[in-house]
């Protein structure tokens, strides 16, 4: 299809390869060069005519396609009513305009897309169309509509693993119903023609549906329905387990079908988030420390850590193709690691952003191929896959969430490759998958998820939970981390452990880590303890850092915290980069530094470690510093101040307004009784 250029000798093979893309011989049902009138009693000849069906106008490669979509009409008082057809196509080889003169549509679109626009193709194979409702790109509002669906099975006392498992299957079917992984739409209709309204049978025909994918299309029954047997098989391991049959009513079918309404193949590495934050007890969220972010401020994260230096080193090599080939080699073998991974946003990204500067290289490659002559597979020439990924993450949820986003992003790389090469390339049914641990990092040897010797880089955003907001499990778990550090480890944030085990996990190697962390561990007593601990003890030099900044989160509620990004190794570097605002809701500028201390100063390092006893003599030791050591008695809401004022209005003058860091960083009004 690809050679053709003349109208008057490549056209007939050119159709004759058209039709055969569907499944039809072209002989079948259309004829090339039907004689008719046209207006004005000329003799004229349709290109190609199916009857009842479609008319096909064709000019040669670059020519105009106004003049063929002009004859085309100018057939149509001439064509038997019951012989008009339903599509006009006109094309030069190179570019298609189809035409629905019931829907009153047009579809525009290039040979080397065609593969996307199968679907409206779809009636030359004798497929019935279905109606197709305009669908919004993927937001949060999306993900509140997976919530309402949790929400009404949580209802009903569907709950915990099933529901959870339940929902990610749900997940990744939306999203393969919008991407070619099922038939555009499959999914949807599959429900819609073969459920009751009252929804009795919804989750019964789900579940057999989720064994069907889990099943290879060589081991099905052959009695099995057709509508089911259409479904690729998936593999992956995320079919495979059992869980619980839901019992559906009106309301769960509802809030599925509802779900139809935007296009889950634009979803964002974000949304996982969203969903995760949203679904999420409140009480686990905050005790946790889940916070969840916009793609912008990950890439905070993985520029400085990787991604520049790796461009740079592209922008060096791009013409030289022996180089490129190697380069390329180089990337495959790079592996990441986010040992608080949550759903998988880092990773995700980090994958994304690897397999687009792939494509790149793939592009120059490419080109230079296409000159000699040689034809490519594009199926093969990817060799980055998702098998180099690893995550932590304690909690089951968010953890096969993680999971399914990386399948979905390497559809979505691999769709960006099919584009970029005009070949439809996907991974289906999947061989290979990231390695997400269901566990405690922090009680866990990294080496039993990924090698040391193997990892590259080490990413993430450890839980955010204050000193004094630790649970007594989480206190005994950096106890046990910082041992040997023998006075401060309790006044340190909950994030440090992550730093001290990442310390330990790169020494001897050139790894190189990246961790997003709340300001509170480059200021104050912190910076004496953890800092100086990890550049005495392991020789941490950090190589990159973002100042101050306010880190937003995609999920509703927007969990305004005051950020730092620190990169570090074991190994210096002679120059680093320092990112700092003059605005923290704004955007950065950099400086390249000498050296960066903990501080996040350009600056030596140094470290002023706390003391109680006072420099200068005759005054009394500091026992306790400026707190709020009342078990929150003398605290008050504005309601209780209100009412404590109206019945000992004397009092008002020892009442001041009260804000400590939770009030600062959510705008909570309180007052203290200030004696």
């Amino acid at each position: 299809m690809e050679d053709g250029k003349s109208e008057s000798s490549d056209k007939q093979t050119f159709y004759n390869e058209f039709f055969n893309v569907f499944g039809i011989t072209r002989k079948r049902v259309a004829s090339f060069e039907e004689p008719i009138k046209k207006l004005g009693n000329k003799q004229g000849f349709i290109d190609l005519f199916w009857k009842g069906v479609l008319l096909v106008e064709h000019k040669s490669f670059g020519k105009s396609l106004i003049k063929a979509k002009e004859q085309a009409f100018e057939y149509f008082p001439n064509i038997k009513e019951n012989e008009l057809p339903k599509y006009i196509l006109v094309s030069d080889f190179n570019n298609f305009e189809l035409y629905d003169l019931e829907e009153n549509k047009e579809y525009v679109f290039k040979l080397e897309e065609l593969y996307k626009n199968i679907e409206i193709l779809s009636f030359i194979a004798g497929y019935t169309k279905k109606v197709y409702k305009d669908q919004t790109p993927v937001s949060i509002e999306a993900s509140k509509l997976m919530v309402k669906l949790y929400e009404e099975l949580e209802k009903s006392n569907y709950k915990e693993h099933d529901l959870e498992l339940f929902l990610v299957r749900i997940l990744f079917c939306l999203f393969a119903d919008d991407t070619g992984i099922f038939s555009k739409d499959d999914f949807k209709y599959f429900i819609i023609e073969n459920t009751k309204e009252d929804g009795s049978d919804t989750g019964a025909l789900l579940s057999q549906l989720f064994e069907i994918l889990d099943t290879p299309e060589e081991e099905r029954q052959n009695t099995l329905d057709e509508a089911l047997n259409n479904f690729p098989y998936i593999n992956g391991l995320l079919f495979n387990s059992a869980v619980r049959i839901p019992s559906f009513n009106s309301l769960m079918r509802r809030a599925l079908l509802d779900c139809y309404n935007f296009d889950w193949g634009q979803i964002s590495p974000a949304i996982f988030g969203s969903l995760f934050q949203y679904v999420a007890n409140e009480k686990i969220r905050r005790e946790f420390g889940e916070h969840y972010t916009t793609e912008k401020n990950i890439m905070k994260t993985i520029s400085p850590l990787f991604l520049d230096e790796l461009r740079n080193e592209f922008e060096r090599i791009k013409k030289n193709i022996s180089k490129l080939k190697e380069f390329q080699i180089k990337l495959s073998k790079l592996k990441f690691l986010d040992p608080a991974c949550g759903c998988g946003n880092f990773l995700i990204l980090a994958y994304k952003e690897m397999r687009k500067l792939e494509i790149e290289v793939l592009k120059i490659i490419h080109n230079n191929i296409e000159n000699e002559g040689i034809f490519l597979d594009a199926s093969t020439l990817s060799i980055i896959d998702v098998d180099n990924f690893y995550g932590i993450e304690i909690n089951e949820f968010p953890a096969k969430i993680a999971e399914v986003a990386m399948w979905l992003m390497d559809h979505q790389m691999n769709m960006l490759l099919s584009e970029n090469f005009g070949q439809l390339i996907q991974r289906i049914p999947l061989k290979k998958s990231a390695t997400i641990k269901n566990t405690n990092a922090l009680t866990l040897d990294w080496n039993n998820v990924i090698n040391k010797s193997d990892a590259s880089f080490i990413l993430g955003n450890p839980p955010f939970v204050g000193a004094r907001m630790k649970s007594s499990e989480q206190s005994k778990e950096m106890a046990h981390i910082f041992s040997d550090v023998k006075k401060g480890a309790m006044d340190l944030d909950y994030v440090c452990a992550w730093y001290k085990k990442a310390s330990e996990f790169i020494q001897g190697t050139k790894i190189k880590v990246g961790f997003v962390s709340t300001n509170s561990i480059t200021q104050g007593t912190q910076v004496g303890v953890l800092w100086n601990h990890l550049m005495g003890k392991y020789n941490i030099k950090i190589h990159f850092a973002h100042k101050t900044f306010e880190w937003d989160s995609e999920a509703s509620g927007k969990a305004h915290v005051h950020c730092v990004i620190i990169g570090f190794a074991c190994f210096d570097i002679p120059v680093k980069r320092l990112f700092d605002y003059d605005d923290i809701k704004g955007e950065a500028h950099e400086i390249v530094a000498k050296n960066i201390n903990p501080y996040l100063i350009s600056f030596k390092d140094l470290f002023i470690i706390s003391q109680s006893k006072p420099i200068c003599y005759n005054v009394p030791q500091i026992v306790l510093g400026n707190m709020a050591n009342d078990n929150g008695n003398f605290l008050f809401t504005k309601e209780e101040k209100d009412d404590f004022i109206q019945n000992e209005p004397n009092a008002k003058k020892f009442i001041k307004r009260f804000a400590g860091a939770e009030e600062y960083i959510n705008n909570k009004e309180r007052y203290c009784l200030w004696l």
